[in-house]
């Protein structure tokens, strides 16, 4: 994959919180909207025309809504804790409607990718943390690093908002800041779930 996609990832986690399957949908990642939008995923996955149509249709609803609810937040600081929920909402209510766009084998295979590409920004997912069997002491330190990163990030967006960084430099930090944390993620794994975290990332994406 590009450099590209990857640093979207990263700003989309950063600005709008860290995918649901259509089993789970207890977690959301901000991925999923650009997931399926890159046409390597797409090749990979075998969406067809139709398929396309639906997703591009949808993902452009999302962006709009989206657009519209951070510039409330921007432009009323007071209204920053409503929009982060409405965004929350919004992000579950898009995934859902995404995932039921794939068959099952795709949804399967979009989670895959998802591993590979975000990596240990995946475990705090309640789905992945059930499914490699982590310890409530081991939840609780990666709770403890998306805080942190969350905060990081936060701080990031406020230099830029406030002229302080440019754009080119928002993005790299929010990418060393989503990698660190990922890092830090995958460390608090033992062997086994480490080995059991690399088997479920599937055969590697072709960029």
């Amino acid at each position: 994959m590009t450099r590209t996609p990857i640093i979207l990832l990263a700003i989309l986690f950063a600005t709008l919180s860290p995918r649901a399957s259509a089993k789970q949908t207890g977690d959301s990642p901000a991925s999923v909207p650009v997931l399926l939008g890159l046409e390597p995923v797409r090749q990979d996955m075998k969406i067809s025309s139709l398929q396309a149509a639906v997703l591009d249709s949808l993902r452009a609803e999302y962006k709009a809504k989206v657009g519209v609810i951070a510039a409330a937040g921007l432009a009323d600081p007071k209204v920053v804790p409503h929009a982060e929920a409405d965004l929350r909402s919004l992000r579950v209510r898009y995934n859902q409607r995404a995932v039921n766009v794939l068959n099952p084998s795709q949804q399967d295979r979009l989670r895959q990718i998802e591993r590979q590409m975000l990596q240990g920004g995946l475990l705090s997912a309640p789905s992945e943390q059930k499914l490699l069997g982590l310890s409530s002491q081991q939840c609780r330190k990666i709770a403890e690093i998306r805080a942190f990163e969350r905060k990081k990030a936060a701080e990031t967006m406020g230099r830029f908002h406030a002229g302080k960084i440019t754009s080119f430099h928002k993005d790299i930090d929010l990418h060393r800041n989503q990698t660190t944390a990922s890092r830090s993620m995958l460390h608090l794994l033992t062997p086994d779930q480490t080995r059991k975290w690399l088997g479920l990332q599937g055969p590697k994406l072709k960029p």
